[in-house]
C-alpha cells in the first residue's frame, strides 16, 4: 500500500481515468480502501487517507473528494455526481488548538447526497440512514472565521435518519437537521434544529409546518426516490 503523501495524490488521480477494474485496483490495493464486492467509484477524484464503502455504494462521476482523514459509506449510500467535498486534514495544523475535530465524510445506510453541492468537511459531516442531501446546489459549511478570536473555528454537521435538504440551502457549522424533517428549498440552517417531522423554511430556518409521521417518505427503503 502506497503511504507517501504525494504518490497517494498521484494514484488518486490517475485512477480517475482508469478503466473500472483498474480503477479498483488502485483504490484497493495501492490505497488501502476497503470497498464491498458491489460498491463503485465512477471516474472521480477520491484523495483520502482511508475510505470505506458498504455493499451497493455508490460514488459516481465527476465528484471530487479530498483531504479527508476518513470517507465512510453504508450500505446502498450514493454520492451522485459533480460533487465537491473538500477538507483540511488535522495533520497541517491549520486549526491549532481547535480540539477533537474530525475532518470525515459520513453516510449511513442508504444516504444519498445528489449533484452539485459542495461539501466542506474540515469537521464531520454525517448523514443518518436514509438522510439526503437533495436538489442541486447546497452548500454545507463546518468552518468559518471566529472574530471574536480572530482563528478558524470548525463545527460537526449532522442530518438525522430520513432528514432531507432541498435545493440552494446552506447549513452553517454546527447545524442538526432533526430526524425526519425536511429543509426546504433556499433556507439557511444556522444551528441545531430540534423538533422532529417538521418542514424548516426560511433565513435561519424555522419549523413551518408539520409532516404527517406516517408519510410514506419518512418511511422510505431506498436512497433514491422515482
Amino acid at each position: 500500500m502506497i503511504t507517501h503523501r504525494t504518490l497517494r495524490t498521484l494514484a488518486a488521480a490517475a485512477a480517475v481515468v482508469a478503466p473500472r477494474r483498474l480503477r479498483r485496483f488502485v483504490h484497493t490495493r495501492l490505497l488501502g480502501h476497503e470497498l464491498a464486492p458491489t460498491a463503485s467509484i465512477g471516474h472521480s477524484f477520491v484523495d483520502v487517507d482511508h475510505l470505506v464503502m458498504g455493499e451497493g455504494a455508490r460514488i459516481g462521476h465527476l465528484v471530487a473528494i479530498r483531504g479527508c482523514e476518513r470517507v465512510s459509506m453504508g450500505t446502498g449510500a450514493v454520492i451522485l455526481m459533480l460533487v465537491w467535498v473538500n477538507a483540511v486534514r488535522r495533520s497541517t495544523g491549520y486549526f491549532a488548538g481547535l480540539e477533537g475535530r474530525r475532518p470525515e465524510l459520513v453516510l449511513g445506510d442508504h444516504a444519498m447526497i445528489s449533484a452539485l453541492h459542495f461539501i466542506d468537511a474540515c469537521d464531520l459531516v454525517e448523514l443518518g440512514d436514509y438522510a439526503a442531501i437533495a436538489g442541486f446546489g447546497s452548500i454545507v459549511q463546518t468552518h468559518a472565521v471566529d472574530v471574536a478570536n480572530m482563528v478558524q473555528d470548525a463545527r460537526p454537521i449532522r442530518l438525522g435518519d430520513y432528514a432531507m435538504v432541498s435545493t440552494h440551502c446552506l447549513l452553517l457549522p454546527g447545524a442538526v437537521v432533526p430526524a425526519r424533517s425536511i429543509v426546504a428549498a433556499g433556507s439557511t440552517v444556522t444551528k441545531a434544529l430540534r423538533l422532529e417531522h417538521q418542514v424548516y423554511a426560511g433565513s435561519p430556518a424555522r419549523p413551518a409546518r408539520a409532516l404527517d409521521p406516517d408519510m410514506p417518505f419518512l418511511h422510505r427503503t431506498t436512497s433514491e426516490i422515482a
